[in-house]
């Protein structure tokens, strides 16, 4: 049994030493338990009160039901967010707000209480035993500050694994990470993918080589295509990959390392992919929208939200064994008209000698766009190559403006990188 298999076994009632469910048997506990979060979110909630009134929790007995139950999108979460809580505010532990890159409109608040909290802890827990054994030091490139945050949720469930976790104050500033690393005996790293990177970039050309990272899990961001065996070529590791948004309560689904594709939180989520127009869903192995129902979340309940994610799930069974459902990697947003995303571009700019991150901004004139290159130290300068891949199609930015912003080993603080370029003359989503 992997840790994924324990876990759901002992939040399912069952012996957690035994057998896992079968796919029936677990499909059918989702379903009592969403049946449970629609009623409770039609007594509780003005939101859902409205648009679940001609609902009948009854009536959902198996996945095929959830079209009977009507989708909601980001808008619910930036309109009038509390008219979604089903718990007072009394027993809210963590707010979270969310602006969108690029957005003028409001930003989203998702309202969390501590049960909440605590069940993501321990899904974190038990997916980290997928890569760390009690005693081992894992480093997090995510900020630690923040009580609820991230990093600390991630902290406390290695701590219940028996192992520690050391935050970065400042994951962009790569030069400090790879000190703590080399300080920490770290033997597993997590954090963005952009940020392992750029950390293995840094280690490798130091000391070229394996290192003493074992495994490293890619997180909150899409690993654009190359850069997971990129990562593990430079640092000598088996990379797994995480999916997962704050709607999710951050984590989502994780790789086990023995398959393609990322287990899904199926305890505490219910996961569909459908047609992005009809809400129908699409057969296992097809392309759509992941849309997610949240089990058991008691402050603010989502049922059947669309996250705009592009998604598929992995037809038949995991080489471990495991009856929990594989998300295939997660290509990113829905593209509007089926152009390209950020991976593709994160994809061919990453893959530059040297190119440890990058920022977009435009000017003036919509057609101009300004391309800042974050440099490892010592690397040649590649902002002609940079160029020449905003120039081509699908960008074919006509005038675009390359410079060297850093070549200290600093990557562009935060998380966004901002503007995109056009493509085909089209905005991408």
């Amino acid at each position: 049994m992997t840790p994924l298999d324990r876990w759901l076994n002992r939040r399912m009632g069952r012996p957690a030493p035994g057998p896992p469910p079968g796919p029936e048997e677990l499909a059918a506990w989702q379903m009592a338990r969403l049946r449970e979060t629609v009623t409770l979110a039609r007594r509780e909630s003005p939101f859902y009160g409205q648009l679940l009134a001609d609902a009948d929790p009854a009536a959902l007995r198996a996945p095929a039901d959830l079209a009977r139950l009507p989708r909601m999108d980001a808008q619910a979460l930036r309109q009038a967010p509390e008219r979604l809580l089903c718990t007072s505010q009394d027993e809210v532990a963590r707010v979270v707000t969310l602006s969108t890159s690029g957005s003028t409109g409001a930003p989203k608040r998702l309202f969390f209480t501590r049960a909440d909290l605590d069940a993501t802890v321990d899904f974190f827990r038990h997916g980290m035993e997928l890569l760390a054994a009690p005693g081992d030091t894992v480093l997090a490139l995510l900020p630690g500050a923040s009580q609820d945050g991230v990093g600390r949720l991630l902290a406390r469930g290695v701590e219940a694994l028996g192992g520690r976790c050391q935050c970065c104050p400042e994951p962009w500033d790569v030069p400090a990470a790879l000190a703590l690393l080399e300080n920490s005996d770290a033997r597993v790293l997590v954090g963005t993918p952009v940020h392992v990177h750029a950390l293995a970039r840094l280690a490798a050309a130091r000391s070229p080589g394996p290192g003493p990272v074992r495994r490293a899990l890619l997180c909150w961001d899409t690993p654009p295509p190359g850069l997971a065996r990129r990562v593990e070529t430079l640092l000598g590791c088996a990379v797994h990959e995480h999916w997962g948004m704050t709607e999710t309560g951050l984590g989502g689904a994780v790789g086990c390392g023995q398959g393609p594709g990322m287990h899904l939180r199926e305890a505490d989520l219910l996961v569909e992919i459908t047609d992005p127009a009809t809400g129908a869903p699409v057969a296992d192995g097809q392309w759509g929208e992941i849309v997610i129902s949240t089990l058991g979340r008691r402050a603010m309940p989502l049922i059947r939200y669309r996250s705009g994610d592009a998604g598929r799930l992995l037809p038949g069974a995991c080489p471990c064994g495991s009856p929990l459902r594989r998300l295939d990697a997660v290509p990113g947003r829905l593209a509007a008209g089926g152009e390209p995303g950020r991976a593709a571009l994160d994809a061919e700019l990453l893959a530059l000698a040297g190119v440890l991150d990058y920022a977009l901004s435009r000017g003036p004139d919509p057609e101009d766009l300004r391309l800042d290159l974050y440099l490892a130290p010592g690397a040649a300068d590649p902002a002609r190559a940079a160029a020449r891949v905003l120039a081509a199609p699908p960008w074919s930015v006509p005038r675009p403006v390359v410079r060297v912003a850093a070549r200290d080993g600093r990557i562009a603080p935060g998380f966004a990188k901002r503007a995109m370029p056009r493509a085909n003359h089209g905005e991408t989503s």
